[in-house]
């Protein structure tokens, strides 16, 4: 009986002990997820402005005079990088809003943004009928090169920069968010 009674405290406390693990690790899980809730009847440039994780996007927008054009025309297919990511680029936040630059933010932002509506199932079919290797213009023509590696999609800039989608199909009312983990940078 007794030991019973310490095997059921032994499973008791073992049980304690992984709740509580798996309590820590969703907790660090949360802290780090990158996925934001976009409201689909905003544009582009509204819910990227109220997001806590991707303001600094619709800065560089609005600093490259985008503003209107994201908040009304469309759809775009916006690959958004976080404001972790823009802060830790050679070209931050202070460079790309300050006027003297506006003609590289605006090749800068231009780059992030591609003409049409892209889900993350086009990508992957693009990826399949092109070989492993799909390419998207820009809106400034640029070409971005989609890869699939581990049953994760990534885009290459021209520069070799290489960024993973970090959250897909974030649909806006005039197009589309997709969260890249790295920044990119147009010649």
């Amino acid at each position: 009986m007794k030991t019973n009674k310490n095997l059921a405290i032994i499973v008791f406390a073992l049980l304690l002990s992984v709740a509580s693990f798996a309590q820590k690790t969703q907790r660090k899980a949360n802290v780090t997820t990158v996925n934001p809730k976009f409201d689909a009847t905003k544009s582009i440039i509204d819910n990227l402005s109220a997001s806590q994780n991707y303001s600094s996007l619709a800065k560089v927008f609005k600093a490259a005079e985008f503003e209107q054009i994201l908040r009304e025309e469309g759809p775009f297919t916006i690959l958004a990088p976080s404001n972790d990511a823009i802060n830790r680029s050679s070209e931050n936040l202070d460079f790309m809003t300050d006027p003297k630059n506006i003609h590289r933010t605006k090749d800068i932002a231009a780059y992030y943004m591609i003409r049409g509506q892209w889900y993350a199932t086009d990508f992957g079919k693009l990826i399949r009928m092109s070989k492993g290797r799909g390419e998207i213009k820009t809106a400034d023509g640029d070409i971005l090169v989609f890869t699939l590696e581990n049953s994760q999609i990534y885009v290459t800039d021209a520069k070799g920069n290489k960024a993973k989608l970090v959250f897909t199909d974030a649909i806006q009312s005039n197009g589309i968010i997709h969260g890249i983990d790295k920044t990119f940078s147009p010649n």
